[in-house]
């Protein structure tokens, strides 16, 4: 795989969740088995704007040529899926999410190891 197609995905993804956090938070979190409090719905919709942001950048770097400037969303981009992962693995063992929050353990861990291996073999052209 390129990175630009894990750069399209990624952000293609994140569009839609981010799209589905933004507008119907309570719903989108009631699917996994979990309600939110207004303050839930607050910092959903604010990590919908992370999401929606993240995946313009994405977007804009499939047309980047430096690789530095490729190399750090690729590290940040690791970083963020690393720790989504672990934090989606612990509340998935505590019971607190449903099955389908599974769906999310291993999204999570798809993308960090496909973003490890861009930062361990440093193909970023």
């Amino acid at each position: 795989m390129k990175l630009n197609a894990l750069f399209i995905i990624t952000a293609i993804l994140g569009l839609f969740f981010g799209i589905l956090m933004l507008i119907i938070p309570g719903q989108f979190f009631d699917f996994y088995g979990g309600t939110l409090t207004n303050a839930g719905k607050y910092n959903g919709q604010l990590v919908a704007a992370a999401y929606l942001g993240i995946s313009t950048l994405l977007l804009i770097a499939t047309k980047a040529k430096e690789a530095k400037g490729r190399q750090a969303i690729v590290i940040g981009s690791l970083v963020h899926f690393f720790i989504g992962f672990i934090v989606a693995l612990r509340w998935q063992i505590l019971g607190e999410v449903n099955v389908w929050g599974w769906t999310t353990v291993g999204l999570f861990a798809l993308l960090a190891l496909a973003y490890a291996y861009f930062a361990v073999t440093k193909k970023i052209d």
